[in-house]
């Protein structure tokens, strides 16, 4: 069930009976502050009730006490800002008293991510887990002051090493990664707390989430889950996965707040979100019905995308409770052809089966220092052919090389308007233009399915 636990973010109120809250994230520069706060302004006509803005630095942390000045003078002063901090706990604690929430990644706030599975001993473990204890510190007095609440932010590709040597790369590591956060927060007495457990597998995400969602009741721990598939891709791909995730759990009664993430313009996310929400009320149990390892699911619905969402949460639920292997949808209002691609969208989706190359593709961030959109169109349009292939395209370091783990070939962005080409974890490239990267990357697919 949704989180009995309540609180506000700004002027927004999660858990509890509070409505499931839509959420997205700026892509501009934080430090152009018009571009930053006209795209907040868009997003919040577009049906977004709170944005997060990239902080990478102390520069932009009084250039967002602008924005929000600016915001106001706009009248969109309301819409709650969270703060997205990566590997520096001094910008955290800098910008907490300027926004409403801060993201905080455990995986890059004190450890590091090297991609070494070494386990640690015992002491060697606890002495770092009491580093980050005493380190976070500070961050949480300064949210406790200011009214600030925290979002931990576990996500699959960026778990440290300290976690991966002890559990491996599994939803249990992100779960362990989790708790650490909530223990450390609930010593210190603090509980305005959102958690997420994101990773651009839908399967991943889901279990990660749910083991969390049961350890919390376990522990008696009782804090808002954020929802979220990264890196989802863009169009009806990146849709279906956001909606078989996402909604799977949301009709599991699990969830509080969401994010559809896209690699397209950001003010398209809310308005798919809040389509998600509503699609999933009054299914009716007996439009779907599972005979064997195949879901049947008829829907009467007319609109595709709220169809899309409705059978992708149907299918993603009984696929983790039920191992499926087909799907069969019923709808008079399509096609037998928009059925059938349909179809092979969502068992995609999930992981079930494989008829399309699997594109992992962040919606990108001010950290993104070229065309991703662009890109990632080229790259689809090269090297959709090939079934049993993963390629990234990530925006940045931050998480590119982690959540690309799991694909077998990728790009990421580099600095100003170049790039890197990934075999695996490998970078096999200095940073270069996304021209020779396309060159580099099919030759290297080509050599890669000759052996």
């Amino acid at each position: 069930m949704n989180s009995r636990r309540q609180f506000s973010i700004g002027n927004v109120k999660i858990g509890g009976d509070a409505p499931i809250v839509v959420q997205s994230m700026t892509n501009t520069d934080t430090l152009d502050v018009a571009a930053t706060a006209s795209q907040i302004e868009r997003m919040a006509k577009a049906g977004a009730e709170m944005v997060r803005v990239t902080v990478p630095s102390m520069k932009e942390v009084e250039t967002l006490r602008t924005v929000k000045g600016r915001l106001a003078e706009t009248g969109a002063g309301n819409i709650p800002l969270i703060a997205d901090v990566h590997f520096n706990p001094k910008v955290a604690e800098a910008v907490a008293p300027i926004v409403d929430k801060v993201r905080i990644n455990p995986g890059n706030f004190t450890d590091k991510r090297n991609f070494s599975e070494k386990a640690m001993s015992e002491e060697e473990y606890q002495a770092a887990l009491e580093r980050m204890a005493s380190r976070a510190k500070p961050l949480i007095e300064i949210c406790r002051e200011n009214g600030t609440a925290i979002r931990v932010g576990i996500n699959h590709g960026s778990l440290c090493d300290r976690i991966v040597g002890r559990y491996g790369n599994t939803p249990e590591a992100m779960v362990a990664s989790a708790m650490e956060w909530l223990e450390i927060c609930t010593a210190y007495g603090f509980g305005n707390i959102v958690v997420s457990m994101k990773s651009s597998n839908v399967l991943t995400m889901m279990e990660a989430t749910r083991l969390l969602h049961a350890r919390m009741l376990e522990r008696n721990l009782d804090f808002p889950l954020h929802l979220g598939v990264t890196e989802a891709g863009n169009g009806v791909e990146g849709r279906a996965k956001s909606a078989a995730g996402i909604g799977a759990l949301l009709l599991s009664g699990i969830g509080d707040t969401i994010r559809v993430s896209l690699t397209e313009d950001p003010e398209n996310e809310p308005p798919f979100a809040h389509k998600l929400v509503s699609s999933l009320k009054n299914i009716i149990p007996e439009s779907v019905r599972i005979n064997g390892t195949t879901l049947h699911f008829h829907d009467d619905e007319s609109d595709y995308e709220r169809w899309l969402c409705r059978a992708a949460a149907v299918t993603c639920n009984a696929h983790s409770r039920s191992k499926l292997t087909s799907l069969e949808l019923s709808n008079p209002n399509f096609t037998k052809a928009q059925i059938s691609e349909t179809e092979n969208i969502i068992l995609q989706s999930c992981r079930i089966r494989l008829t399309n190359t699997e594109f992992i593709a962040c919606p990108s961030c001010g950290r993104t220092q070229y065309d991703i959109q662009t890109v990632l169109s080229k790259v689809k349009e090269r090297f959709s052919g090939h079934p049993n292939l993963k390629i990234g395209v990530m925006g940045c370091i931050v998480n590119g090389p982690g959540e690309m783990a799991d694909a077998d070939f990728g790009i990421v962005g580099a600095t100003r308007g170049l790039v890197c080409v990934y075999e695996g974890k490998r970078r096999i490239s200095a940073p270069i233009e996304v021209g020779a990267a396309l060159d580099l990357l099919e030759k290297t697919i080509e050599n890669s399915l000759e052996r």
